[in-house]
């Protein structure tokens, strides 16, 4: 024969208020996306203008 289970609480159950964090947009360091491009493209134009046939 089953053992009886306690019933559950009907406390209300309260959460604390939500505050979303402020939006910082976080700050650019370093150098920018066309130095990338830079840095990867010109080597590549060297390398093609120095292998190409003549």
């Amino acid at each position: 024969m089953p053992t009886p289970r306690p019933r559950p609480s009907v406390t209300p159950v309260t959460y604390p208020e939500y505050h979303p964090r402020p939006h910082r947009p976080t700050p650019r360091h370093g150098p920018s996306p066309l130095t990338y491009v830079l840095l990867i493209a010109v080597p590549a134009l060297a390398a093609v203008a120095a292998l190409r046939p003549r």
